[in-house]
């Protein structure tokens, strides 16, 4: 179970979410979170749905995300876009670079970041973010799942050989509400002070594939190119054929 106060009590500021809500079950809490936007009733400005159990987790494009009851970080949270128009896509950079710094404080383990938005260790997945926007005024849908406390034998065995957890990496179990409560501490931070040169070059530094061979669609062909940066835009800059060319969508590490 999720320990609403034990989270609370570990955030400097109390004040930061209007609303934290806890729910035991529910199928999506990125879905959830936009039901509650568009409730006409209700105004919310920085919201947060939390839950021990998420039955239809949702990933990047098609993708579906597992998560083991009450062992897992599946969140979701809005909040207000906090970067200028020209650096809006840096807040898929910048999410999971939070996160992987507050697993590092909390669980002391050096986790990477596989572009754009996974979290990875040792080539298997540790969680991901999912980011949505709508509207011209540009709330931000921000989704974690994040595997904590999950065994070996809690995943699915198509995923033995793909996902792992911080306990499976540590050996201990972790407690979820301090870990969630140093990201959105770290998140806070950045929001009062960004510096896109220190993001970037922060990204660039746990980042899992620098100057490794990727696979790509691009221009609707299958190619491999060599994963170079990003740029201030918050693109991937690779390299095919002694072209660097500006990328968006998903790849694979060779």
């Amino acid at each position: 179970m999720f320990f609403q106060s034990l989270f609370e009590s570990n955030l400097n500021n109390k004040f930061f979410f209007q609303e934290i809500l806890y729910y035991p079950e529910i199928a999506s809490t990125s879905d959830l979170v936009w039901q509650l936007n568009d409730d006409k009733s209700k105004f919310f400005n920085n919201l947060l749905v939390f839950t021990d159990n998420q039955t239809n987790g949702r990933g990047r494009g098609s993708n579906k995300w597992f998560s083991f009851p009450g062992k897992s970080i599946t969140c979701s949270f809005l909040i207000d876009s906090f970067l200028e128009d020209d650096q809006f896509n840096l807040h898929a950079l910048l999410v999971p670079l939070l996160i992987v710094k507050a697993i590092k404080k909390i669980a002391l383990i050096n986790v990477q970041i596989k572009w754009p938005n996974d979290i990875v260790y040792d080539g298997k997945k540790l969680g991901g973010v999912l980011i949505e926007t709508r509207g011209i005024n540009k709330k931000l849908n921000i989704g974690v799942g994040l595997n904590v406390n999950e065994l070996k034998q809690d995943f699915p065995s198509e995923l033995y050989s793909k996902a792992t957890s911080i306990r499976e990496i540590t050996g201990y179990p972790i407690q979820r509400e301090p870990l969630l409560a140093i990201f959105f501490n770290e998140l806070e931070m950045i929001i009062k002070k960004f510096d896109r040169d220190t993001i970037i070059k922060d990204w660039m530094k746990h980042c899992a594939h620098i100057d490794k061979n990727v696979s790509f669609n691009y221009n609707g062909k299958q190619i491999v190119g060599n994963f170079k940066s990003v740029n201030k835009f918050g693109q991937a800059i690779i390299n095919y054929n002694n072209q660097l060319i500006k990328y968006d969508g998903f790849i694979k590490i060779l």
